[in-house]
């Protein structure tokens, strides 16, 4: 008996998921157990695995389709038989099947919808380079579109091969170039952090951090071969954020309608920009961490991030996230909250600035942090608690360590 292999649920927020590869071919034989297709959503990259021993049959999905959890992706066939009739497949409309006509017959493709298959590495290509895969002639099997393909659309436009066609769309009144479909992680973030805005009462603060006694212990500490010398500011700041919040519980918690949900660990969010977007792993129990502790393990969590190999439970709730963007000169801003998170740091740059000390003017280098809360949360009191909280913190440098 044919037994279905159907997209899984992984993590309670997934409610699609995007064919990037299948592993096994058609006819195969699978044990259960078996990597058969690897499935990404807006949070990580997984294999889905043989429901059972057998053979594998056709696939129902190809590489670029997105699919809602429960869909049918193929079958594992029992000996010689053949694979039962399905319905159609549940897919998600994306934005190019709206806009991109499928290529005549004579064109000798084949397209699944009104888009051509893409390959994993096709698609970042042409990602990267703001062009539509969709748009190309696929030289591949059934008209896929490969990595060569787009490098040929990529060269072509920096020659001036390809002449511009007049905009057939306006939209608000200004001609379109084009249109590009959103990544399942562009899409994901979009949809939060619009219905964060919505949902959640922002309010920000902003307090000014005197990180001398940071950039003396860490000095030291590289001078003396100390391991803590791999600690970065942006880990001063997880650490500060997390023990703040383990000193005021009231705030490690989030809104359930007309209740309070109070929670037992500090678990920080960490902010990490990748090639597919802005990705959030969680650090767990951080209040409970040393300095080092913190350091090593957000590399960890950094590099799965950029890899795409970031598990479920990597990104599954939070306490707090932290978004540094020191590195790019912003000194601070009103960031939007990671809901149902009540609490985002922002860290901005560490910058030398002009100060009063003792009524007299000095120098010293200073980081504005801006927090933003979420209002049913904490009111401006018990915010600013935690904001001067964390100041304290930094400022003390090597009480952290």
């Amino acid at each position: 008996m044919a037994t279905d292999i159907r997209m899984p649920r992984i993590g309670q927020s997934m409610t699609e998921g995007v064919i990037v590869e299948w592993l096994v071919a058609p006819g195969a034989a699978v044990a259960a157990g078996d990597a058969l297709v690897t499935v990404e959503t807006d949070k990580t990259t997984f294999e889905v695995e043989a429901p059972a021993a057998g053979t594998l049959g056709n696939a129902l999905a190809a590489p670029g389709d997105t699919l809602e959890v429960g869909a049918l992706l193929g079958h594992v066939l029992a000996g010689d038989e053949a694979a039962p009739a399905s319905a159609p497949i549940p897919e998600i409309a994306r934005p190019e099947e709206q806009v991109t006509a499928a290529p005549a017959a004579a064109a000798g493709t084949s397209r699944r919808g009104a888009r051509a298959p893409v390959s994993p590495k096709a698609r970042r290509l042409a990602s990267e380079h703001g062009i539509d895969p969709a748009s190309l002639p696929g030289s591949g099997p059934d008209g896929l579109v490969t990595a060569e393909d787009v490098a040929a659309a990529i060269a072509a436009r920096a020659a001036g091969d390809a002449a511009p066609t007049p905009a057939a769309e306006y939209w608000h009144g200004r001609a379109v170039r084009e249109r590009v479909a959103l990544s399942p992680l562009e899409r994901a973030t979009a949809r939060h952090t619009h219905e964060a805005w919505l949902n959640a009462p922002h309010f920000v603060q902003m307090v000014d951090a005197d990180m001398g006694a940071v950039k003396r212990v860490r000095a030291r500490w590289k001078q003396d071969g100390d391991p803590r010398a791999q600690v970065t500011i942006g880990d001063f700041c997880v650490a500060a954020t997390a023990r703040a919040l383990a000193e005021h519980p009231h705030l490690n918690a989030a809104v359930d309608g007309d209740t309070r949900i109070c929670f037992e660990g500090v678990d920080i969010g960490i902010a990490i920009d990748t090639p597919r977007g802005l990705v959030v792993p969680i650090l767990r129990d951080a209040g409970k961490l040393a300095l080092l502790d913190i350091a090593t393990r957000t590399r960890e969590l950094a590099a799965a991030a950029r890899d795409g190999t970031l598990s479920p439970a990597d990104v599954e709730g939070g306490s707090a996230t932290v978004s540094n963007l020191g590195a790019f000169g912003i000194r601070a801003g009103t960031p939007v909250l990671n809901s149902p998170q009540p609490v985002l740091v922002f860290v901005g740059a560490l910058e030398d600035r002009a100060v009063v000390r003792d009524g007299a003017l000095a120098i010293a280098p200073m980081m504005t942090v801006s927090v933003a809360y979420d209002h049913r949360v904490a009111d401006g009191a018990r915010a600013a608690a935690l904001t001067v909280r964390i100041r304290e913190l930094l400022e003390a440098g090597e009480a952290l360590g």
